[in-house]
C-alpha cells in the first residue's frame, strides 16, 4: 500500500517491553509491543486502500489490516486514526489545527462526544 519503495526500505521496528506486565510479574514477551513506522508523504500511499482495508476488519471483507494504523501528519501536527469502519479519532495538541476539521465534520462527532468537543472549540 505505499508506492514507492523507498518508504518500505527505511521501515523501522521498536519493540517496546511488556507493556501490558505488572512491576513484579516475570517479563512476558507476548506482553510486548512491536511498533513499525516509516516516514513518507501522502502522495506515496494508496491511502484509500489503506483506509479501506483498516474499515474491513470488523466486517470480515479482504483486504483487512487488524492492527492499529496512524497517520501522523508532521507539519500540521495531528494524528488521524481510523479504529475501525465506524469511526476515527483526529488528535493535535493545538485546537487550531483542527478547528476546520471541527466546522466541516461537525455532523460527525458522536452524541456521548459532542459536549466536551463543543466545549473545545466554542468555549
Amino acid at each position: 500500500m505505499i508506492k514507492k519503495k523507498e518508504p518500505i526500505r527505511a521501515l523501522r521496528l521498536e519493540i517496546l517491553p511488556d507493556l501490558d506486565c505488572e512491576p513484579d510479574e516475570t517479563p512476558d514477551p507476548r506482553n510486548n509491543m512491536y511498533r513499525y513506522w516509516t516516514k513518507c508523504r501522502m502522495e506515496d500511499l494508496k491511502y484509500r486502500q489503506l483506509i479501506k482495508a483498516i474499515c474491513n476488519h470488523d466486517v470480515g471483507i479482504k483486504p483487512t489490516i487488524y492492527h492499529r494504523v496512524y497517520f501522523i501528519n508532521i507539519s500540521k501536527k495531528t494524528i488521524f486514526h481510523i479504529y475501525d469502519d465506524r469511526g476515527c479519532d483526529v488528535i493535535s495538541p493545538s485546537r487550531e489545527a483542527l478547528t476546520d476539521i471541527y466546522k466541516e465534520y461537525n455532523d460527525w462527532i458522536l452524541d456521548y462526544d459532542r459536549e466536551r468537543i463543543n466545549n473545545v472549540f466554542l468555549g
